[in-house]
């Protein structure tokens, strides 16, 4: 841990800052959220100008472009290590083709660059190797935040079910977040339980908000999740390319049944409890596995969500901290 390291930020994430706290970097932000598209492209160039360069470690919280190129035009010396965190939409996207192409073509190029990715979950570290097999990389997972941990695990499961189903995740990007097919989801199920009823949590627009908003949707707004977990007796998440959304795990610990997207990174631990609840991005194999479940027995259903919330103790800060740190040492000193 005697390297000096930069943590090179956009927001930072908790769980990201965690990390970099874990191995005693300095942070240093890219600060482009919520700015205009001519804010971002000075803040942009203002950091490439002027961009720190007596650092070992340059740990990227997917900001790796500013030092790749830097190295890449003999400004930042071949012995700095660059190492990104691969946390967001972008392999996705660049699996799929979608967004502004010349970013797209810039991004992958500059991914060959890197030294070595930190990929949050197997299905990024999936993405990432489909077009760049060579790439070095390691896994880790996230945490539920210690004080909600302590709350959700402390949830009593239910015994008695009923029709209400939960989402959480914060805009603006509802196409990642597959809210739009969620909602249409939802409309059917609606049309089998007319009690059902959909509460979305998070921060989402009012153009969002007002697109697709429809009887027995509630957008809540930010909103502590334990006391929505107790609500509801399904969580629903249909992410397309979402990395490994820590709503899920808080769903999961709270007892919640979970139904992923197989482009959801938290695929991987749904499918340990039941592979029937990894699903396509297709609405009627949606709609149909929602009925079959909400037609199962009271009994079957705490049997499962008993399961669930086994599945996702293991997101324990300092389980996850630990195992981070050990590869940490393995893979970068």
């Amino acid at each position: 841990m005697n390297k000096r390291t930069l943590f090179f930020y956009y927001g930072p994430h908790p769980f990201h800052k965690a990390l970099a706290e874990t191995v005693g970097a300095e942070f240093y932000g890219l600060n482009t959220i919520g700015k205009s598209y001519l804010e971002k492209i000075f803040i942009f160039l203002k950091r490439l100008l002027f961009f720190p360069k007596n650092y070992d470690i340059y740990f990227c919280e997917g900001t790796y472009l500013i030092p790749t190129f830097l190295k890449y035009i003999g400004l930042l010396s071949k012995d700095k290590k660059i190492i990104d965190l691969k946390a967001d939409s972008l392999l996705y996207y660049l699996k799929i083709g979608q967004g502004n192409k010349l970013k797209n073509l810039i991004s992958k190029k500059f991914l060959r660059y890197v030294d070595l990715f930190v990929c949050v979950g197997k299905m990024t570290d999936e993405f990432l190797k489909s077009f760049y097999p060579e790439a070095k990389s390691f896994i880790v997972y996230p945490f539920i935040l210690e004080g909600r941990y302590e709350r959700l695990i402390s949830i009593p499961l239910k015994r008695r079910f009923d029709h209400n189903i939960l989402f959480i995740g914060n805009g603006p990007d509802w196409y990642y977040k597959g809210l739009d097919l969620l909602v249409e989801s939802f409309k059917e199920i609606k049309n089998y339980y007319d009690d059902a009823h959909l509460y979305i949590l998070g921060n989402w627009s009012n153009e969002v908000v007002s697109k697709y908003s429809t009887e027995g949707i509630s957008f809540v707004g930010y909103a502590s999740p334990e006391d929505y977990v107790e609500k509801c007796s399904l969580y629903i998440h249909l992410g397309r390319g979402d990395t490994f959304p820590v709503s899920s795990l808080e769903a999961m610990l709270g007892g919640l049944p979970t139904i992923v997207s197989e482009f959801t990174g938290t695929k991987e631990v749904v499918s340990e409890v039941n592979k029937d609840f990894v699903l396509p991005l297709d609405k009627d194999k949606i709609v149909k596995r929602v009925i079959e479940y909400f037609e199962l027995s009271d009994e079957d259903k705490y049997a499962l969500s008993l399961k669930f919330r086994e599945s996702a103790k293991r997101f324990r800060k300092d389980i996850v901290l630990e195992d981070f740190e050990k590869k940490w040492k393995e893979n970068v000193l």
